[in-house]
């Protein structure tokens, strides 16, 4: 019988069946099965250049050798260790390496400038960084403004014979001197002070303020890896993944770092997402499971019927790190082989992964999913009193195993985010029908407009069915009432979809709409919403036509940085007053 999400005493929900977690730390965990598959055949794959791979003995020499370098040059427990490269296949072994050594590792989006480099380096003090040749200008210049020799850069993807770069290192330097255990349990230690070490300086979005680094232990990692691992388990199918999200993101992680070498799992990694280049390794190499966000499967949406094709080959698509519309799902089926299933989950960077149906539940309510076992969780109200009737929405306090042991140099917000049980204070909307879980977005997101709640995310699931429409967010603008007060109206930043797209799609007629053929306007737009929901919900504010919606490496909106963006406004649609000012920021 597959687990469910049930309500228990003290309006806890959890789920139906629980594991038990190994208490060890992350390398013993990685490598605990490699006598029960093929160490020689390839694990870690370039999806542009299959010849280019390691397999999983030259993952474990390689990983201990570069332990062995990495604790010759000083390297202690406690010390961070930056990692700024996009997706690579040696990017899980320095992973390890960082982690077996005892230190932790922060990631960092490569497409981050100097600046913004500055104020990770200051807040997680990295000793050494790995960085990959394009981006090591901007790596030197904030790693100079934070004092870091230059000599403790290392670069990742040049060939062994390269000269040093402007004083930098090559990272084969490390691996030249033997090998090293991992830093396991000593004769001092247990299993379990071991599995609470910090592993990980895991970054927040910063959706609505600067990023906060997440310290998450062995035991977070571990725990969320083997929830996982019971999902390949029972596959019905030898899988064969392919990875274009950031693998030192949350959602990535466990997929990306732990559990192919846990399971032997074939993984193929691109760089980063590029639709052509996703399409044809999906193609060359028939994968079958992928990880992916909700602006990725809007864009597998607008294929052109000759390319659906190429997509023929998954099976299974897990798709988090922002709502997605029930509308965008069912949309993507049309695409897809019917032998395949886009399952949604929900987590957070604090506490990993927190719901997933099973592989083979194809779910098209716009659910994500069902509580994976050892997770609780309480919905609360504005007031704090708990939630526990059916459909009803609430905060979501979430306690796991999997969760962080506090924010890097800040007791303040860390005091802030636990309740006195200490369960989590997630800071999202949730509610609990037919033992699913639904998300809703934000509580920080939501609007008041004439004393109503309104959430964004309502607006945009209704603004995503309309086919002239790629992708959109919803914000509030503030303006004065005409009695001196302020009031809050929602606003509609709407991308609009390709018109050969639009043209071709099918489906009932959509409140609102102007011609197929014809340009979306702002009033069509205003039109839709008011047909749809109640009179306070409108878009009052204004619809604004952009190029792009800002999103966060994994498809959160930026709703802060909304104003920024540019303006597509070719035949002068109507847009929100240039006085306004954006809410919340």
């Amino acid at each position: 019988m597959p687990p469910s999400t049930v309500l228990a005493t003290g309006a806890v929900w959890t789920s139906s069946e629980s594991l038990t977690i190994p208490s060890t730390d992350i390398l013993s965990f990685v490598f605990a099965n490699l006598d029960q598959y093929d160490n020689d055949k390839p694990i870690f794959i370039d999806a542009a250049d299959p010849t280019n791979s390691i397999s999983a003995r030259r993952a474990f020499h390689v990983t201990r050798r570069l332990i062995k370098g990495l604790k010759d040059l000083g390297l202690q427990e406690g010390d961070c260790v930056c990692v700024h490269a996009f997706n690579n296949i040696w990017y899980p072994l320095i992973w390890l390496a960082i982690i077996g050594s005892g230190a932790c590792v922060s990631g960092t989006n490569p497409a981050c400038n100097a600046s913004e480099l500055v104020r990770h380096f200051r807040l997680t003090k990295p000793k050494f960084i790995f960085a990959q040749g394009h981006c090591i200008q901007g790596v030197m210049q904030a790693a100079s403004a934070c004092h870091i020799p230059v000599s403790n850069i290392f670069v990742v993807d040049l060939p062994k014979q390269t000269p040093p770069v402007d004083g930098c290192r090559t990272w084969w330097t490390l691996l030249v001197n033997g090998e090293n255990d991992w830093s396991g349990p000593s004769d001092d230690d247990d299993d379990a002070s071991v599995n609470e070490r910090i592993a990980v300086y895991s970054m927040t979005s910063g959706t609505t303020g600067l990023p906060k680094a997440a310290m998450i232990p062995h035991r977070s990692i571990v725990t969320q890896s083997t929830l996982l691992e019971r999902q390949f388990d029972a596959r019905s199918y030898e899988p064969s993944q392919l990875i274009c999200l950031p693998v030192f993101h949350a959602f990535a992680l466990p997929l990306a770092l732990v559990l192919p070498l846990r399971l032997g799992i074939q993984t193929y990694f691109l760089p980063r997402f590029v639709l052509q280049d996703f399409l044809q390794a999906v193609d060359t190499h028939e994968i079958t499971d992928t990880p992916l966000v909700p602006p990725i499967i809007a864009a597998l949406n607008q294929l052109p019927h000759a390319q659906r094709h190429l997509l023929r080959s998954l099976r299974y698509v897990i798709c988090a790190g922002a709502p997605m519309p029930a509308s965008v799902q069912t949309e993507v089926y049309k695409v897809l082989s019917k032998s395949a299933v886009v399952a949604q989950c929900w987590g957070t960077t604090e506490a990993g992964w927190h719901t997933l149906f099973d592989w083979n539940v194809k779910d098209t309510s716009g659910s994500v999913g069902r509580l994976l076992p050892n997770v609780q969780m309480r919905l609360v109200d504005v007031g704090g009193v708990n939630v526990g009737q059916d459909g009803q929405l609430g905060e979501a306090l979430i306690k796991s195993p999997t969760l962080f042991t506090g924010y890097l140099g800040n007791p303040d917000k860390t005091r802030d985010a636990f309740d006195s049980d200490g369960f989590y204070r997630t800071g999202d909307r949730v509610s609990v029908l037919d033992d699913k879980v639904f998300y809703e977005g934000r509580i920080k997101e939501v609007m008041k407009v004439k004393g109503w709640q309104v959430a964004p995310q309502e607006l945009e699931t209704v603004l995503m069915k309309h086919p002239q429409i790629s992708d959109v967010a919803v914000v509030g603008i503030t303006r004065d009432d005409g009695l001196g007060l302020p009031e809050t109206l929602p606003c509609a930043y709407v991308v609009r979809a390709p018109v050969a797209f639009a043209a071709e799609s099918s489906g009932d007629a959509v409140a609102g709409e102007v011609g197929r053929n014809s340009p979306l306007t702002a009033k069509a737009v205003q039109q839709l919403v008011a047909a749809k929901l109640i009179s306070y919900k409108r878009l009052t504010g204004g619809v604004v036509f952009v190029k792009q919606i800002p999103r966060s490496a994994t498809g959160k909106i930026l709703r802060h940085r909304l104003s920024e963006m540019e303006l597509d406004v070719p035949n002068g649609v109507e847009a929100a007053p240039a006085d306004t000012e954006q809410y919340p920021v």
